[in-house]
């Protein structure tokens, strides 16, 4: 009887042309992180079309790899086409169903099949110089939001953003068109977390929900399940949190594991924080130690710089605000609460002056909760201060409703004191 045939994929002869080299050597010949090599080799993630020619190069594979990962990468978009799994055929049919009935009035795009991370092609010079440019523009806005809040930049990346819009009506390859639908759903998913923070949940939706008919257009599923959990967000600080919960599902059920690590990892920190609003404990724990499983990978030089803000710090920011949701039911939350919290303070990135509001203020919940009234009121009247001086009316009603706990718990301390 003959031997059975062991199938030829990227992994598999990128294993074997790497012999005895080590991840390690590999990484530095191919100029890319080590995890990135080990994911691909465990099939968590396909290449890129950049990845695969340094590989490529790198092992002297003669083009050998390229040519797999171009096969794998189309494979991977028939199936998308001819057989979409329910997330990926409804995405836009499931958001509207758990977001126009309550806030949209009806705008959005068609539905599109997501084949992979997208963006990869090559521009002419002049179309590349100008989207560096544009790039470098967005990337100061953001700059400016994390010093200064949304008011100091909301009109001037609003405009920059129908100025993207603008250039994609214009494009005149596909290329082109792609990589631009990719920057769109950048600089569209921005100005919603800025319309947010000042504010309009409505109209933030809107603009989240724009994003992601761009992102799909681009072929980039990292970006557009970063935007439904963007989205879920919302959701749950007005308090939806079955609706949140269920968008954080479809995204995590989309991103599967092709999109990238970094915003599986805030994923799923998301969804522990939604779970734990449901009072869904243990999920919640399962949810937060994947998170922090793919933080590991998520420093891999192809980090998108929507999700660049990922670190330790923020996590731990999540750990907290989960905690802060089950404290009440369980008592060992409180003290990891704290921990996180702590840590969270401790290391907190001094050029994110708005997001620090969240991390005092999910220090008040957490350490009210712990019975140290007075170390919260100092950590609810920090977050005020931040909120006020960066205009963040989101941050803002949070840590307003955090003083008014803060107050009512020690007020009924001092009544059973007399």
């Amino acid at each position: 009887m003959p031997e059975p045939t062991t199938q030829v994929t990227f992994a598999t002869e990128l294993r074997r042309l790497r012999g005895e080299l080590s991840l390690r050597a590999l990484a530095r010949r191919a100029c890319c992180s080590k995890s990135v090599i080990g994911d691909i080799e465990t099939g968590r993630r396909l290449p890129t079309p950049r990845i695969a020619d340094a590989l490529d190069k790198a092992v002297g594979a003669d083009g050998k790899l390229v040519e797999l990962a171009e096969a794998e990468r189309q494979q991977a978009e028939r199936a998308s086409t001819t057989a979409p799994d329910q997330a990926v055929d409804g995405l836009l049919l499931d958001w509207d169903s758990v977001f126009r009935r309550d806030f949209l009035k009806g705008t959005g795009v068609a539905a599109a099949a997501l084949t992979g991370l997208g963006a990869e092609q090559t521009l002419d010079a002049d179309s590349h110089d100008l989207l560096i440019a544009h790039k470098d523009l967005r990337a100061a806005h953001g700059r400016l939001d994390n010093l200064r809040g949304a008011q100091a930049v909301y009109s001037q990346a609003r405009e920059h953003h129908q100025q993207i819009l603008a250039w994609l009506t214009t494009a005149t390859s596909d290329t082109e068109r792609h990589r631009i639908a990719a920057f769109a759903a950048d600089t569209g998913g921005f100005v919603g977390f800025l319309t947010y923070d000042l504010g309009q949940a409505e109209l933030a939706i809107t603009h989240y929900r724009d994003a992601a008919g761009h992102a799909q257009t681009a072929g980039d599923i990292s970006s557009c399940c970063n935007l439904l959990g963007q989205s879920s967000r919302i959701l749950a600080d007005l308090g939806h949190y079955d609706k949140a919960l269920t968008l954080a599902h479809h995204a995590l059920h989309l991103a599967g594991t092709r999109a990238h690590p970094a915003v599986r990892s805030w994923l799923h920190a998301v969804r522990a924080h939604h779970h734990a609003c449901l009072t869904h404990s243990r999920a919640a724990h399962t949810d937060l130690t994947t998170a922090w499983k793919l933080l590991d990978h998520a420093d891999d030089g192809e980090k998108p710089p929507y999700i660049g803000y990922l670190n330790a710090a923020e996590l731990n920011k999540w750990t907290g605000h989960t905690a802060v949701r089950l404290a009440s039911s369980k008592a060992s939350a409180i003290r990891t609460g704290r921990t996180a919290l702590d840590d969270a303070r401790a290391t907190w990135p001094t050029s994110i002056v708005r997001g620090s509001a969240e991390v005092l203020t999910a220090s008040a919940h957490i350490y009210a909760a712990d019975g140290e009234r007075e170390v919260a009121a100092d950590f609810v009247s920090r977050a005020i201060a931040v909120a006020t001086t960066t205009g963040s009316a989101r941050n803002l009603r949070a840590a307003l409703t955090a003083q008014t706990l803060v107050m009512s718990a020690s007020s009924l301390n001092r009544r059973s004191m007399s």
